[in-house]
């Protein structure tokens, strides 16, 4: 849904950074927080002392916006064709906190597609609320998560009436969008809102991208700034569609969840990466695609090197066969290349967004790919299975947080509840989450994962062969 607005705002201005360095400009005496006195002390803080600012006259203050940071957000709604905008100085982690807990009541189910980040696991348990996981299609050639099906949402709404929301991740990790308008639109007649965790996607709907969910009727959407656009690390944004949602709860709750102490360079970067989306011609897309095809021709003439192109133009995902994910991506790493992130199968690249005025030149990471292919071991292996099935669990995880907890093997630890919470890091993705009841499948997995060079984090025994289950005879 896009808000029509009434006078045109000028997307080129950036009204925190200007009002940043017009302080600067004064080259002032600094007798206020932060205790780098404008860069006078310390070495690291020095680089970045002119624009790590407080809530002085003129800066404005993110949690009682009136002046700089007002307009800068009013601009990024205007971008958006929003209701309402947020800059998030936390991450998106803080704006998948804050859109669940105000929007879902305790106890109620929240319908979750499988492969949500972490933070929406932990929403979920602050929020004391039920996710109900239907897990999404895996996509054919990456072998990775795809989205879920608009049957599958009709079905988990079925089964659990009281859900009133459905949280969905888009596109995936990998780039992949899936069904998501079918999905949007069946989430719509089925009556229930829409919250996007869109971390990916802060550059959807620019020319030659795809449509933000926002453009597909969602009604509360979070982007990571950081992510895709020249945004600092932790700068996000939230965007609230319309003004029947309850945006008066969903701010409150930023005020509690974000710091008093918001980052001034992060909330700059914000306002400076909004003016460069909001800029983004169709000829600074031409200019990507030619690029990024020159790359994906080059590399595909590569001998052992497959590309798997998302339909998100800015992932490409690559293998190289006799080598696993992992292999290619240390390989890679020694020569100064370094990916998202590697799983058994390919390493995940994120080209930048690249307007006209950009220089790139791929010479280097085409001249690295060739000398693997002609150095690396060839090694055959066979194909772990993918991580996601077709199914719908529900859990209820503040149960297990008071119970007693004891180490098992993981081949024991069929049919046992999880006490912990074990995450291939990244893409951040729970794989076990404390309160499922696990299969042997399930597990036999997670073994083969743990032999892998994938990091996790939790799962601490996992390199002993052991896992922290919930000890329920001592509840009988």
């Amino acid at each position: 849904m896009i808000l029509l607005k009434e006078n045109v705002m000028n997307q080129k201005a950036r009204p925190l950074v200007e009002a940043l360095q017009s302080h600067m400009n004064q080259k002032p005496v600094s007798f206020h927080v932060p205790g780098h006195k404008n860069g006078a002390i310390g070495e690291i803080a020095a680089h970045f002392s002119a624009w790590d600012q407080t809530e002085i006259s003129g800066l404005d203050d993110l949690h009682a916006p009136e002046g700089a940071i007002a307009e800068a957000q009013a601009l990024l709604a205007d971008h958006a064709g929003v209701f309402k905008s947020f800059f998030l100085v936390n991450g998106s982690t803080t704006g998948n906190l804050a859109m669940v807990m105000a929007l879902c009541e305790p106890g109620s189910h929240l319908l979750v597609a499988g492969n949500a980040h972490k933070s929406v696991i932990h929403a979920c348990r602050l929020a004391r609320v039920k996710p109900v996981f239907m897990m999404p299609e895996v996509h054919p050639h990456s072998m990775t998560p795809a989205g879920i099906s608009p049957d599958l949402l009709e079905k988990a709404a079925g089964e659990f009436p009281d859900a009133g929301a459905v949280l969905l991740t888009y596109p995936s990790y990998y780039g992949h969008t899936g069904q998501m308008e079918d999905v949007v639109l069946k989430a719509k007649k089925l009556g229930l809102t829409v919250l996007a965790d869109e971390a990916h996607g802060a550059h959807f709907s620019l020319p030659g991208f795809p449509e933000s969910s926002l453009q597909m009727g969602a009604d509360v959407v979070v982007q990571s700034a950081h992510k895709t656009l020249p945004a600092l690390t932790m700068g996000s944004y939230l965007h609230i569609a319309h003004n029947q949602v309850n945006h008066q709860r969903i701010e409150q709750l930023l005020g509690m969840l974000q710091s008093s102490s918001p980052s001034y360079p992060i909330m700059a970067s914000l306002d400076d990466a909004r003016r460069y989306a909001a800029t983004y011609s169709s000829e600074d897309a031409a200019f990507f695609m030619t690029k990024r095809n020159d790359l994906i021709k080059r590399l595909q003439r590569i001998t052992r090197v497959t590309v798997i192109e998302p339909e998100d133009p800015l992932k490409l995902i690559i293998r190289m066969d006799g080598l696993n994910g992992f292999e290619l991506q240390s390989a890679c790493e020694e020569k100064g290349i370094f990916a998202e992130l590697a799983d058994p199968l390919q390493v995940l690249w994120m080209l930048p967004l690249l307007k006209e005025d950009s220089e790139v030149a791929w010479d280097g990471v085409i001249a690295v790919l060739s000398d693997i292919a002609n150095e690396a071991e060839w090694t055959e292996r066979s194909v772990i299975s993918p991580l996601f099935t077709d199914e719908i669990t529900t859990l209820s995880l503040y149960d297990t947080d008071q119970l007693p907890s004891s180490l098992v093997a993981i081949e024991q630890a069929a049919g046992k509840i999880a006490a912990e919470t074990i995450i291939p890091y990244p893409p951040g993705i729970p794989y076990i989450i404390a309160g499922e009841r696990m299969t042997k499948e399930k597990l036999k997995r997670l073994s083969e994962l743990a032999g892998t060079s994938m990091r996790f984090q939790g799962g601490t025994h996992l390199i002993e062969g052991k896992i922290k289950v919930v000890q329920e005879e001592a509840n009988e």
